[in-house]
């Protein structure tokens, strides 16, 4: 932080940024708290109060994502299977869902 300056105290080099306001601080300046270091009490007291009343986000359905996976890949899985067995075992009955000679010709 050598080439910033405290915002408030505008003579004294900065040796930190607060992580609430982004303001540049000096030594006599910095709040330290379990939270990190501040410019200021104001801001980290913003800062706590945020993270006190912080709530993880839940996700709606947990097994949505696992089963949309497993659709996907299924889905991957049977165009690869009608494919392979209208091509190399010469199955006529999959050549409607061979869609991957479709194109490839």
């Amino acid at each position: 932080m050598k080439d910033r300056l405290c915002f408030y105290h505008t003579a004294v080099e900065a040796v930190g940024m607060c992580i609430h306001c982004h303001k540049p601080y000096c030594q006599a300046c910095q709040v330290v708290t379990p939270y990190g270091k501040f410019c200021c009490h104001d801001c980290s007291g913003k800062y706590a109060a945020f993270k006190a009343s912080w709530k993880e986000p839940k996700l709606r359905s947990p097994w949505l994502g696992p089963l949309l996976s497993g659709l996907i890949l299924l889905a991957l899985l049977a165009i690869v299977a009608a494919w392979a067995g209208h091509r190399f075992l010469g199955i006529s009955a999959l050549a409607p869902f061979d869609v991957i000679s479709r194109f490839f010709r």
